[in-house]
């Protein structure tokens, strides 16, 4: 029997260097509409650069989802701040550059996604 224990409310992701993310749970809406934007500035960079090497593409891809689905899921955070130390605050832009690194994307990536994927492997089991 699948069991359906996804995320209702905002939940925090602790992610490496002492930062700390507050996410709504990464619905269907919300990897749809992640998916969209992703798709959307794919399509503008293949335009812009038609040999664009597909390993580039690929990485591209995957670097472009996880700042969208960040976009749309971040809600807050925490130790996050500027080169003065102050405390940055959250907004679109802000948002990706953090997922600029490549530590700080892989682990948001895989703990935003963690109760979806938990979900689907139970029902494949």
């Amino acid at each position: 029997m699948l069991t359906l224990d996804l995320p209702a409310e905002p939940y925090w992701l602790d992610l490496p260097r002492g930062v700390r993310v507050e996410i709504r749970p990464v619905t269907t809406a919300v990897m749809a509409a992640a998916q969209a934007a992703a798709a959307r500035r794919v399509a503008a960079t293949r335009i812009a650069d038609p040999d664009l090497d597909p390993d580039m593409s690929r990485g591209l891809s995957f670097a472009f989802l996880v700042k969208a689905l960040a976009r749309h899921a971040v809600t807050a955070w925490e130790g996050v701040g500027d080169s003065a130390g102050k405390p940055l605050p959250l907004s679109p832009e802000a948002v990706e550059r953090l997922m600029d690194l490549d530590d700080i994307a892989a682990a948001f990536w895989d703990r935003a996604t963690a109760p979806v994927a938990a979900v689907a492997a139970e029902g494949n089991g």
